[in-house]
């Protein structure tokens, strides 16, 4: 049997196998290792590339950690999409947390928020990272809006509630001896706000937000 000529990759999908593998690698090793132990030299070789390779392709270790913030920002919105649209999910403001917690919680989101945490003290951080950390919130918050309701003011406010508290069980789960029940914490959170805007809708929250800033 005649073998069929191998298609070659074009400059453009090498570059974008490499990119991957590299934003895959810093995900993997920031999870396992922590962001500071996350060096670009372990990064490289993991990915199965030079270290001149994150040079090549994103110029420092700053700007490789701003783009897995934007990388996993996408990953999550697909899964979210898939998960409202093919399987119904996430139709009311109270089945939001119990979402959150299964995505937010993968090594991606894990990885995140190592870096968001570390761009408090690491100067190279702060500013590239802290603004693709504010263009994610503001397409987040866009979405959010159009599937849930909600002024503006109060859908930010129900999101960062949302997404801090889940945040906030990730790290105690990582750091309590022998990890935390994560569903109990989760489910009242998803309960209280059931309870609070049964209509599923972030509209029902306004008076509850208002009566909280007095």
């Amino acid at each position: 049997m005649t073998q069929q000529p191998r298609t070659r990759r074009s400059q453009e999908e090498r570059t974008a196998e490499t990119r991957e593998a590299l934003i895959d690698a810093a995900i993997a090793t920031i999870h396992e290792q922590g962001y500071t132990a996350a060096s670009t030299t372990l990064i490289a070789e993991r990915a199965g590339v030079s270290r001149g390779a994150i040079l090549h392709q994103f110029g420092t270790r700053a700007a490789l950690m701003s783009e897995v913030v934007a990388e996993v920002y996408r990953r999550e919105m697909a899964i979210y999409t898939r998960l409202v649209t093919q399987e119904q999910q996430g139709q009311n403001i109270y089945d939001w947390p119990r979402i959150l917690m299964e995505v937010l919680g993968m090594p991606s989101g894990i990885a995140v928020l190592e870096i968001l945490l570390a761009s408090q003290s690491d100067k190279d951080l702060t500013e590239t990272v802290r603004n693709r950390q504010a263009e994610v919130e503001e397409a987040a918050l866009a979405t959010m809006r159009a599937d849930l309701g909600g002024k503006a003011e109060s859908a930010l406010a129900v999101k960062r509630l949302m997404v801090w508290a889940v945040r906030g069980i990730s790290i105690a789960n990582r750091i309590i001896p022998g990890g935390i029940d994560t569903a109990a914490p989760i489910g009242l959170l998803s309960e209280l706000l059931k309870l609070a805007a049964p209509g599923g809708q972030v509209d029902e929250l306004e008076e509850l937000i208002a009566r909280g800033k007095e």
